[in-house]
Order: C-alpha cells, then structure tokens, then sequence
C-alpha cells in the first residue's frame, strides 16, 4: 500500500483581505504548492480556475471592499485537487443562473463558463457565497514522470533553500518509497540555494545511493553550477549545466 503524505502536506489554506494583491499572494503560493508536488504540468487550468473564483469574490461577494475576507481552501487527493473558495459576502442565486459562453464582443461574463469547462465538477454552498471545484488528476505513472527504469524527472521551482526544504524533502522520499530508484532535478528555473538546499541534495543522493540509484540534476545555471563544483557535489552526483550537450 502507498504511504500516506502527512496530511498538512496536502492541503493550502488562507483567509485574506479581498484585494487582488491577496488574490495575486494566494496565486504565487498555490504554483509553488502545486509544483513541489509534481502537479507543475497542471498548473495552468488549476491557476485559471482559481484566478476566476478568486477574482470573483473580490468583485461580486465583496464588492471589492478590503475590510472584507476571502477564504481559500486547496487541498489535493490521489486522483484530484480540489479547490473552495468563500468570502464573507451575501452570497447570490446560483440556482437560477445560466452558465453559457456569452458573446464573442462582450467585456464580462465569462467567468462561470471557464469553472464549467476547466473544472470536473462546480458547486455552490445553499446561501451561492462559496464555489468548490474539483480537477481529477493524470495517472500517477504520468504526474510522477516515471520510466521503466524507476527515473522520475522533477522541475524544481526558483529556489531551493531552508523555506522549501523540508516541502521537496517530503516529495523526493515520497518518490523513493514509490519505487524510484533515479532522480533527476531540472534545475532551469532555480535562480537560488542554501547550504539548506545543498544538504537536501546529498541526503537524496545518499538515500538514493543506498538502493542503488542516482541523483542527477540538469539545466543547472552558471552561478550554481560553479557553486556545485566549488563544493565538490560534481563529484558524487551528475551536475548537468544548462546548454551543455548530452
């Protein structure tokens, strides 16, 4: 049977004032929430969803009134993530709302036409100041990435340092307690690390070693690679600088 992630792992949680820089905040937090568990591949529908459902309870629950609160809830399954939204408006009558697709020279008007085609299902609390949605996920063979040699292939975000270690610490072991065997880190969008994010690789790579796997990391920028090979870690796993052939 596969372990469980521990159940905070799993789930995104805020109540925020109903700005759209909160919204924007939220939005940032849910990417890195999304990507750290392999979902990156997803992230644009998910995001969409999440911008329109956001967007409006700022503008329709709370009639864009910042002393007002917004409530967002990610959580994420097995086989889906699901997303709830509430604000501390009066709520409206979903009920007798038709949710069509409006005129191509329309300004408004499309936002509960996207819930309806991104989402797997979209429903409303009784008093309509509250939309849930839900999007079922791609076979775990295909989230994870995995080849039949047990290689799972992980695009890391701008940073590895001490504020997300213990987030990718969770996944890769994880993956190992999945089976993998072989993992290899894209490293073309980490702009950053720590001597945090420099253990967590080594102890990856010595938990990986252990059952005689590897740790690779591709797309690795100049500035980090030098770090990399100043440290010596070229040395024990394969450090692959961006642009390099092979």
């Amino acid at each position: 049977m596969k372990p469980a992630a521990p159940p905070e792992m799993n789930i995104l949680e805020r109540t925020f004032r109903a700005s759209h820089d909160e919204v924007e905040s939220f939005i940032v937090d849910m990417r890195r929430h999304l990507s750290a568990r392999g979902l990156g591949a997803g992230c644009f529908g998910l995001e969409l969803m999440a911008r329109e459902a956001l967007g409006n309870a700022v503008r329709h629950g709370c009639k864009s009134d910042p002393s007002q609160s917004i409530s967002a809830r990610l959580s994420i399954g097995p086989d889906r993530v699901r997303l709830c939204v509430s604000d501390s408006g009066p709520g409206y009558d979903w009920r007798n709302t038709a949710i069509c697709l409006p005129d191509p020279d329309s300004e408004t008007g499309r936002g509960l036409c996207i819930l309806k085609n991104y989402a797997d299902t979209v429903e409303f609390n009784d008093a309509g100041n509250m939309v849930c949605v839900t999007k079922a996920l791609p076979l775990e063979e295909e989230r994870m990435k995995t080849d039949k040699e047990g290689l799972v292939r992980i695009s890391l975000e701008s940073s590895v340092s001490a504020k997300n270690a213990q987030t990718l610490r969770e996944l890769f072991k994880q993956h190992v307690q999945d089976g993998a065997r072989n993992i290899e880190l894209d490293f073309g969008r980490v702009e950053s690390i720590d001597s945090v994010g420099i253990g967590l690789l080594v102890a990856t790579h010595n938990s990986l070693s252990k059952v005689g796997g590897s740790l690779s990391l591709c797309g690795v920028g100049q500035d980090i690679y030098q770090l990399f090979t100043l440290m010596r870690l070229d040395k024990h796993f394969h450090v692959g600088q961006a642009g390099a052939q092979g």
